[in-house]
């Protein structure tokens, strides 16, 4: 049997802030995504059945659309949704081959956990792949290391726009 992906970050706010930064558009568009890279949110409804629909382009022309599907969303503590691809309409896709590979799962189920830790915030991610086929189930696991790094640039990216905001 395989493991989700986990990932923990310390944030130097309280839960509530925090909570807010992932549920306020304005925010968001501040620090969510690949370090380097530029997003425009195209929709944004923060409730459970909404979807956050967004497009993320480098410098060399390379662009890729993603969405969240809210499935839950019990603030200020917790938040579920469904992780995916999509194309300029919303739909959902698959991953581009490079660099994610032909066999990346269509759909994760993803939690976002926001823990008191002092005066601090515990962020707790957690991550599988959602009906997806053996060979996507391996894929994902194969890239735990890859999928840390990535969250870890989008994570300092955020802690970075806390120290904007005190």
């Amino acid at each position: 049997m395989f493991t989700p992906l986990e990932i923990t970050q310390i944030l130097s706010t309280t839960p509530d802030r925090a909570f807010t930064l992932f549920s306020h558009r304005d925010h968001l568009a501040k620090w969510w995504g690949p370090k380097g890279m530029e997003m425009e949110i195209k929709t944004f409804d923060f409730r459970s059945g909404g979807i956050f629909h967004y497009l993320i382009k480098a410098g060399n022309g390379f662009e890729m659309w993603g969405k969240f599907t809210y499935l839950e969303i019990e603030a200020p503590n917790r938040i579920t949704l469904i992780n995916s691809f999509s194309n300029a309409d919303a739909e959902t896709v698959p991953a581009p081959i490079v660099p994610f590979g032909a066999d990346w799962p269509l759909e994760m189920w993803t939690e976002y956990r926001f823990e008191p830790s002092g005066d601090q915030t515990l962020l707790r991610l957690t991550s599988y792949p959602l009906n997806a086929s053996d060979a996507s189930n391996q894929q994902f696991f194969e890239n735990h290391d890859n999928m840390r790094l990535g969250f870890k640039g989008t994570f300092d990216a955020l802690s970075d726009y806390l120290k904007t905001l005190q």
